[in-house]
C-alpha cells in the first residue's frame, strides 16, 4: 500500500466487553507485551493496556487489528516530529 493511501483510511475502535477490540487504521504495532500494546495510527500513537492482551490478527495492507484480552486504559499521544526542537532555535 503506498504511504498516501494508508494516510487516507480511517482510524476506528470497536471495543466489545472490555476483551474484544478491532482497531482500523492501524500503521504499525511498535511494542507489544500481555500487558500493552503501542501503536502508531493515522491519527496519532495509541497505548492500549489491560491484562492477557494478545494480537491475534494484523493486516497491515488495510490497517486492521484485532486485540483479545482485558482492556483497561486507552491513551492517545501526538507523533513526535523530527527536528522540531531546532525549529525553535532559529527563528
Amino acid at each position: 500500500m503506498v504511504k498516501n493511501e494508508m494516510t487516507q483510511l480511517k482510524h476506528s475502535i470497536m471495543l466489545e466487553d472490555r476483551n474484544r477490540m478491532t482497531l482500523g487504521g492501524v500503521k504499525e504495532v511498535t511494542d507489544f507485551s500481555d500487558t500493552a500494546v503501542n501503536l502508531s495510527t493515522t491519527r496519532g500513537k495509541l497505548t492500549i493496556q489491560g491484562r492477557g492482551l494478545n494480537i491475534s490478527r494484523l493486516n497491515t495492507e488495510t490497517g486492521e487489528l484485532f486485540i483479545s484480552g482485558e482492556v483497561s486504559l486507552l491513551r492517545y499521544s501526538k507523533e513526535k516530529r523530527k527536528g522540531r526542537m531546532l525549529e525553535g532555535l532559529f527563528k
